[in-house]
């Protein structure tokens, strides 16, 4: 140990001496920064970002000056639009009534025309009669007492009622007649009541019966199941009010003979539902159609005694009854006596007077 350390240790000084001779610690020159240098800078970027901030302001305003023109263009046109559909609706007496020879009526249609789907197959249902211009639905019943639009586009339709009608323009009157010829058939497992928006006669009374007591709730296509076997039927109507689409409790039915007309009327004893007689009756036919008259015309004024016994009737109507008669004795100088006052009796022989004394 001790002779490791009695032997000189080298050390390499050549770093050292590199160190030693070396330039030194070398001086960067720092300009110093001053104020105003600052400032001007900061000015400058503002200018730039003003500037920036003015092309981007200046750039939005183009853009909303274009989407303000064409949101006015568009109005415009829509206001357009409206006037022409105005113009449009203002017809001529000639063109309605063009109009309306092109127009046919289809009646007990499925609710689910209105939808998409339903739409679509009633659509092309009538298609191949001609083109279609318009199709607008009417006796829609819904289920809360709103406006009718609001109801119809929120599909707020009663749960009871599942048929509807619709008037269907075509574009020519050919096309409509031909349309007119799918009366009866079945569609959506409903047979269709089709005839001409024009034909103000609504059935033919001498092919037709009357049918009274039905439910309110009747509906046509258990009428032509009912009547299925009285021979080919037309046409089937179930009277409604057209305010609340609810039955009346009366409708008719059409048939294509007038033999089958007699058989309905023997179902006099069939119930309707297994529980409901209904009343069948002939349809009467008007004396204008040759008809018969049935009852003389009533005399409004009445006879003379009928017009005494009103006149001598009260206030409500009823009769006033008659005065009573009194009789009476006549007072005599003798006994000075006043008149007697005596209530005869009714229903009874009036009884022997009693006569003064003398």
């Amino acid at each position: 140990m001790s002779s490791l350390l009695s032997t000189p240790i080298k050390v390499d000084s050549h770093l050292d001496d590199l160190f030693k001779t070396s330039a030194g610690k070398s001086e960067i020159a720092v300009k110093p920064i001053l104020t105003e240098e600052v400032i001007a800078n900061v000015q400058k970027k503002k200018t730039v970002q003003g500037k920036q901030d003015k092309n981007k302001a200046f750039l939005g305003f183009l853009k909303a000056k274009d989407l303000l023109s064409k949101a006015n263009k568009r109005k415009a046109e829509e206001n357009d639009e409206k006037t022409s559909k105005k113009a449009k609706k203002g017809l001529t007496l000639d063109e309605k009534a063009e109009k309306e020879l092109r127009t046919i009526f289809v009646g007990n249609l499925p609710v689910e025309c209105i939808e998409k789907e339903g739409y679509k197959q009633l659509e092309s249902r009538f298609k191949d009669c001609g083109k279609i211009e318009s199709i607008r639905f009417r006796s829609v019943a819904f289920s809360e007492p709103m406006d009718r639009k609001s109801a119809f586009i929120s599909r707020k339709l009663h749960s009871s009622r599942d048929v509807l009608n619709a008037y269907i323009v075509f574009s020519t009157r050919e096309a409509a007649d031909k349309a007119c010829e799918l009366n009866g058939v079945v569609f959506m497992d409903k047979h269709l009541r089709v005839d001409g928006a024009s034909n103000n006669k609504q059935h033919d009374r001498k092919r037709s019966v009357f049918l009274g007591g039905l439910p309110f709730d009747a509906e046509e296509e258990e009428l032509w199941k009912f009547f299925e076997d009285c021979g080919e039927i037309e046409s089937v109507r179930a009277v409604r009010d057209s305010k609340t689409n609810v039955g009346k409790g009366f409708g008719y039915v059409q048939f294509a003979e007038r033999e089958s007309v007699d058989a309905a009327l023997a179902l006099t004893d069939k119930k309707f539902r297994e529980k409901i007689k209904i009343r069948i009756q002939r349809c009467k036919i008007p004396v204008s159609e040759g008809g018969v008259r049935d009852t003389k015309k009533k005399n409004k004024g009445g006879s003379k005694k009928q017009n005494a016994l009103r006149r001598q009737s009260g206030k409500a109507g009823k009769l006033i009854p008659a005065a009573k008669r009194f009789e009476g004795t006549r007072a005599t100088k003798d006994d000075g006596k006043k008149f007697k006052i005596v209530k005869s009796p009714k229903n009874k022989k009036p009884a022997n007077k009693k006569q003064g004394k003398k």
